[in-house]
This record gives structure tokens, C-alpha cells and sequence, in this order.
């Protein structure tokens, strides 16, 4: 079980011991208590990463590890001191302490970088001036004494560590970099960071400054290093810590302009100090020329920052304008797409455990107010609804924006359950059902609001979720609803853009695969044949029935690539079956297309041929619509099927404009009655007679009469008792696997209805 440590209680703690320092050392046991805070801070450091689990962990590894390298190091160097002089030469301590730096510099790298989509170049370049600036401050202050009263090799150890105080600074040039590019300015823990990034470079530059790291730190030293490694440890048991490294929503950069000024009269520092100690052995011309120098020097300085401030003015103006509604005043599409949007998936990582949610809200009939009141009254409307939903998103911590004419969007980031999503669109929605007044007319207008969700895990973009918003308020207009939620089910239903792209990969990629549904002659309960049926096994979208599909096939001539594909797996299959002893007749269903365009018998004829199956095995299903699209074509084209031995069926008849006299003049075979008017065979009268009075006029033609759609024993006993000729429904079977045709063919046989 873990335990929870208080982040306050931790700092205060270790705030106190730091201060009973002093008071350590008169004791004598100074290093047992500095390196006791030490380990203090470097377990409370790892127990908060271990708690609070950051989603990007690295930046934090690098943290613990820097840490803990630096307790080493110092840890080896204070066993080491036997003579009472601190760091006489460089030791296995002096690698402990520079690996930790840089493990220090690896970790603010990727707080400023990693948690964004790119890397972010604005503020990159702020920081390394930032850091530049320090390093030749401590040049002027710490090194240049350094080199003057030993010379300049990196071999002497105070030379050596003057490695320590620079890699310091170029920490806080990060630390500044990681400001301005992310919102960790806004985070309590920033606060953390930050001061124990300073304590740490002022206890480097201070131990430089007055020993040039050859002394034993002082009291103030260690103070200095010991409130740096409290505020890390403080800094992970935060619950900001999670915070840090969030993208900024914007580029303004003021704060980082203003830092960067107060630093450089420090850096101008240096010809100023060069100028005071070379002043007695310069000419008064040379001093002269330097002064001016100087002072060009510190004019251009005012004139380039006057220049800034007001590029970054006229900058931020237009960031203000291309992210603001002209008309209402508030956010819009550019700014919830662009700064807010992007910024979906770094909540995501990191909260990662909730909801987005995107709103659309609508106005319906917003034209016809507009052509009936006038655009001001319009723009009243828009203006009013606009101020009423801003304010009230700002109270939630929501983000509103107007998108488009009278449309509008709330998004939602990080929402514990869908639930509330939907609470809220209601919310919204009673919040604009109220009537509003127009030149003292109450006026109630209608609005539609379409909701996407995605989990945090799911990672959807801010334009997937707008595209999935706005199918859900067609839905709500549609329905007349007024709020409904994206169902991506519903949407593959509806959607069948899809089609065309996809089925030619099927084809390539053998997606497609033939059913069968035995028909069973009613006297004799024999199975006379199967009907072949196409499924499709789309790889996302599952098994797909024709009613998903066929509807836009058919208006191509991907059609016949269809059938094709059925022709000739349906007659190998017929030949498997016959090697296992079943000859059966097979039904193939052909639209009007194939009959009119193609040569049909001599296709059939080939494929017939190929396979050694015998044409009296096969059988031909075509729409009445279909057959009589142009009686005299496909007259000819049955004919000469017939010719050929194949046998010929009217499907779905009874849906069509046409009578039974009508389809006299075709070559035909069979009548299969659409299954609606068989499942009301009981139930209804009129049903009941169309059927009836279908099997006594087909028998009169020499027309055998097939059911499809018997579903119960009760249907089928009646289409006995009428004397139909075979019936096909999933009473008998539903469409199966043709390795599964033998075993349900036993099965219907040897079944009593």
C-alpha cells in the first residue's frame, strides 16, 4: 500500500532541518546531518515520481538520477578530505558531480521539449541568451579571478570545476526555455523547479566564488544545496507535478523580453570592468573612445527594446484579432482549432484517465429569422447567445467559440464520465430554450445540439471531433431530437462513401465469399438446391449482408465483377460437392445490368465447362423489375440461358408493377414470391390471397412456386396446404459456409415440419 506524503508537511520539515545547520555543526555533526538532508530530499524526490506517476516519465528518471549522482558525488568527495582541504585534486567525486549535471540538463530538456507535437523553437533561442548572459557574468565575477591568480588548464581542479557553475547556468537557460514555451509559469510546482534550479546554481557559483572549489563549504554553501535538493523533493510530491511541460496556448513572449533586458546591463558588465582595471595604463583618448563606446553600447540597447516591446504589442493585436469572433467578441474557430484542439492530446497525457467532449450548438431556421426580422435582429440574436453561453463555459472551465453563422462549439477536456458530457449539452440546451425578447417580442427559437466523445485513450483530434459533431446534429435536425450523441455504428450505416474504394480491394484480396441457403421441396422434404448469397468479410466493418452494399454496386460495372466472382465459386464448389456425392442445383442472382450488357449464356457456358458441372444444376434468379427492364432483350438472353439447360426464376415477385400474365412471355422456370406477403400468410387476408391465387396461376402457366422467408412450422403447413412447391427461409436455414452444407442438408431432410 503507499503511502501519501504531504508536500507542505515535507517542505516544512525539511525547511527546518536545513535552518538547524548551524546548529549541527557547533555540535560536530555537521556531515552526518547535511548528508542525512540529502538522502532526505533524494527519497522524497523518487517517492513523489513513485506516487503521483507522471504520464511522461523520462524528464523525471533523469531528475531522480541527477540527484542521486550529485549525493555521490558529494558523498565521496567529504570521505575523501582527510586533510581538511576540500578537493585538493580531481577525484572519481568530481565525474559523480558533472554526470549529474548533465543528467540535471537532460532533465529540463525534456520538460521544455518532449510534450510537444513539434519541437518548440519559440523560446529556444530566449533561453540560451538567458544562458549565455549568466556564463559571461560568471566569467567577469568567477572564472576571469580563477584564471588570473592560477592560469588556465584543465587539469587543475579549480579550473575544472569552474565546469560546475557553468553547467548551472546553462540549466536556468533551459528552466527559462521551458517558461516561455509551456504553461508551467501557471503550475505551483513550476515554483519548485525553479527555486531549486537558483539555489543550486547560487550554491555552485557562491563555493566558486569564494574558494575556487578548493575549500570546504561553508555553512552557507551547504544551505544553499540542501534547500535545492528540499525543493526538488517538494516539487515531486506535488499534484501540479504533473503539469509541467504543457504546451503554451500562446506565443506572447513579454515576460521573457523583459527578463532578457534587466540581463543585459549585467552582460554589458564586461568592457565596463575591462575599462576599470586597465583605467590607469589607457590614454584619456582611448578611455574616451571606450566611454562613448559604451554609451553606444547602452543607447542602442533602449532603442532595440523599445522596438521589441513594440513588435511583440503589434503581434500580440493580431494574434487578439485572428483568434477573435468579429462579430460576438468571443473565440473563435482558429482558436479552439488551433490553440485549444491541438492541445487535446497533451491533456490527454496528461490527465489520461477521462473524456473530451465536443459540442455543436445550432440555431434552427436562423435563415428564416434573418429574411423575417432583418441580419441586425440576426446579429442581436447571435451576439446575445454568444455572451450568455461564453460566461457561462468560463464558470466550468469549458471552452466556447462560434465557428460558424449560428454555429457553435463547447469543448470539453478531461471529463470524468460521459455522463456529464450529456448533462451538459442538456444544460446548454434549457439555458437557450428560454424565449428571448426582439423590440419587445418574445420570441422561442428551436435549437439542435450533436455531441462527440472520445476517451482520453482513443487520442481523437480536434477535427475528427468536430466532423463527428456535426454528423450528430444532422441526426438531432433530422429527428427533431434536439441534442444527439456520434455513434460510429450508426454512421457506418449511413455512410456509404466507402463502397466503391473498398470493394475493389475486396475483390483483390478475396474479402468476398458465397453463402448458401437450401430450398426444400414441400411434398417430398428433399432439398432441391441452394440460392448463393455474397457476404462480405470486411477486415473493419465485419460480415457484411448485400442490403449493406449491393445498392451502389449495382450502379456500377464492378457488378459484373461480382458476379464473375460468384460464377466461378459457385461451380468449383459444385464440384467439390459432387466429389462428396451431392449434386445440387445452384441458384445465382443476376441484375438487370449483366442481363442486357454482357454475353450471359456463353459466360455461364465457360464456367459450366471449367468446372464439369452440368447447366441443368444451374439456375438463374433475376427481379421482376429486372426481366421486364426490356422485355425483348431479355427474352433473348433467357432464351438462349435456356437453350443452354439452364434453368430460370422471377425473384422478389409480387414487389414489382407488373402481373404474372406479363412475365407469360418469358422462358421462366420458377416463381419465388417475396417474403413479405409469406410471413403474412396467416395474418393477413390480402397476403393470404396474393399468395393463393399466385401458386393457382403459375401451376396454370407450367410455373413451379417457391416461398422464401418461411420463418416458423405454422407458415410452412399453410404454403403445404396451398399447395406451393418449395419454400426457403430460416425455418429450414439460414445462408451458411458451404463446408456446412452437407451437414444441414441431413439436418432439414430428416427434421419433421
Amino acid at each position: 500500500m503507499k503511502i501519501m506524503v504531504d508536500w507542505k508537511a515535507y517542505l516544512s520539515l525539511g525547511v527546518l532541518f536545513v535552518l538547524f545547520l548551524p546548529l549541527a555543526s557547533e555540535l560536530g555533526v555537521r556531515e552526518i546531518w547535511c548528508f542525512s538532508i540529502f538522502s532526505y530530499g533524494v527519497l522524497g524526490t523518487y517517492w513523489g515520481v513513485r506516487f503521483n506517476k507522471p504520464e511522461v516519465l523520462s524528464p523525471w528518471i533523469y531528475l531522480v538520477l541527477a540527484l542521486t549522482l550529485q549525493f555521490v558525488g558529494a558523498l565521496i568527495q567529504a570521505n575523501s578530505d582527510a586533510s581538511g582541504v576540500f578537493g585538493a585534486g580531481l577525484s572519481a567525486a568530481d565525474g559523480f558531480l558533472l554526470l549529474g549535471h548533465l543528467c540535471f540538463a537532460v532533465s529540463l530538456w525534456q520538460f521544455a521539449s518532449q510534450q510537444h507535437r513539434k519541437f518548440p523553437k519559440h523560446g529556444f533561442f530566449q533561453g540560451w541568451i538567458m544562458a549565455t548572459s549568466l556564463i559571461l557574468i560568471g566569467w567577469q565575477f568567477l572564472f576571469l579571478p580563477t584564471i588570473v591568480q592560477y592560469g588556465f588548464s584543465i587539469h587543475l581542479p579549480q579550473t575544472f570545476r569552474m565546469i560546475y557553475p557553468t553547467m548551472s547556468y546553462v540549466e536556468i537557460g533551459i528552466l527559462f526555455w521551458m517558461w516561455v514555451s509551456s504553461e508551467a509559469n501557471q503550475s505551483k510546482a513550476f515554483i519548485f523547479l525553479a527555486m531549486a534550479t537558483i539555489f543550486f546554481a547560487a550554491g555552485e557559483s557562491y563555493f566558486h566564488g569564494t574558494s575556487r572549489s578548493l575549500a570546504v563549504p561553508n555553512n552557507l554553501n551547504l544551505i544553499l544545496w540542501l534547500l535545492a535538493y528540499i525543493n526538488y523533493g517538494a516539487l515531486a510530491l506535488h499534484p501540479e507535478m504533473k503539469k509541467l511541460g504543457i504546451p503554451k496556448l500562446s506565443e506572447e513572449s513579454s515576460h521573457a523580453n523583459n527578463v532578457l533586458t534587466l540581463l543585459l546591463p549585467l552582460v554589458l558588465l564586461l568592457p565596463l570592468t575591462l575599462l576599470v582595471i586597465y583605467f590607469k595604463a589607457l590614454h584619456p583618448a582611448t578611455i574616451g573612445i571606450l566611454v562613448g563606446f559604451f554609451l553606444v553600447i547602452l543607447l542602442g540597447w533602449y532603442q532595440l527594446r523599445v522596438s521589441m516591446q513594440n513588435i511583440i504589442h503589434m503581434t500580440q493585436q493580431l494574434e487578439t484579432q485572428n483568434r477573435t469572433d468579429y462579430l460576438t467578441g468571443i473565440p473563435n474557430r482558429n482558436h479552439i482549432e488551433h490553440v485549444v484542439g491541438a492541445n487535446i492530446d497533451n491533456v490527454s497525457k496528461l490527465y489520461g484517465r477521462g473524456y473530451n467532449g465536443l459540442l455543436i450548438i445550432d440555431v434552427d431556421g436562423f435563415k428564416a429569422i434573418n429574411n423575417t426580422f432583418g441580419f441586425s435582429t440576426g446579429d442581436y440574436i447571435l451576439k446575445t447567445i454568444a455572451e450568455n453561453l461564453y460566461v457561462d463555459s468560463l464558470k466550468k472551465g469549458y471552452h466556447f467559440a462560434r465557428i460558424d453563422g449560428d454555429e457553435f462549439t463547447l469543448l470539453m477536456c478531461n471529463i470524468k464520465n460521459r455522463q456529464d458530457i450529456q448533462a451538459q449539452a442538456w444544460h446548454v440546451h434549457r439555458l437557450l430554450d428560454k424565449p428571448m425578447s426582439i423590440n419587445g417580442i418574445p420570441i422561442k427559437m428551436a435549437f439542435s445540439i450533436g455531441i462527440s466523445i472520445s476517451s482520453a485513450f482513443e487520442k481523437s483530434s480536434f477535427t475528427t471531433m468536430l466532423k463527428e459533431s456535426e454528423r450528430a446534429l444532422m441526426w438531432a435536425k433530422k429527428s427533431q431530437s434536439q441534442v444527439e450523441e456520434y455513434d460510429k455504428n450508426k454512421d457506418l450505416e449511413e455512410d456509404r462513401s466507402w463502397v466503391l474504394t473498398d470493394f475493389r480491394r475486396a475483390v483483390a484480396e478475396h474479402q468476398l465469399i458465397v453463402y448458401y441457403q437450401p430450398k426444400l421441396h414441400i411434398n417430398s422434404q428433399k432439398v432441391t438446391g441452394v440460392e448463393a448469397l455474397i457476404r462480405w468479410q470486411h477486415p473493419e466493418r465485419g460480415l457484411l449482408t448485400p442490403d449493406k452494399f449491393m445498392q451502389q454496386i449495382e450502379e456500377t460495372d464492378l457488378i459484373h465483377s461480382l458476379f464473375t466472382l460468384v460464377l466461378n465459386d459457385t461451380t468449383k464448389q459444385w464440384r467439390i460437392w459432387k466429389a462428396q456425392d451431392l449434386e445440387i442445383c445452384i441458384a445465382l442472382n443476376v441484375t438487370a445490368r449483366d442481363l442486357m450488357n454482357y454475353d450471359l449464356a456463353n459466360e455461364i457456358r465457360v464456367a459450366l465447362i471449367q468446372n464439369n458441372m452440368l447447366a441443368m444444376y444451374m439456375e438463374i434468379e433475376l427481379t421482376e423489375s429486372s426481366a421486364l427492364s426490356n422485355p425483348a432483350y431479355a427474352k433473348k438472353a433467357l432464351t438462349n440461358l435456356m437453350d443452354l439447360g439452364v434453368k430460370i426464376s422471377i425473384d422478389d415477385y409480387g414487389t414489382g408493377y407488373s402481373s404474372l400474365l406479363h412475365l407469360q412471355q418469358l422462358p421462366l422456370h420458377y416463381l419465388k414470391i417475396d417474403q413479405q406477403f409469406i410471413r403474412e400468410v396467416l395474418n393477413d387476408k390480402y397476403s393470404e390471397t396474393i399468395v393463393r391465387s399466385t401458386i393457382e396461376l403459375a401451376k396454370n402457366l407450367n410455373l413451379e412456386v417457391i416461398a422464401e422467408g418461411v420463418e416458423n412450422v405454422e407458415v410452412y403447413q399453410q404454403l403445404k396446404h396451398l399447395g406451393c412447391y418449395a419454400a426457403q427461409g430460416t425455418l429450414l436455414s439460414k445462408a451458411i459456409p458451404a463446408d456446412s452444407v452437407i451437414g444441414v442438408i441431413k439436418a432439414i431432410e430428416s427434421a419433421a415440419f
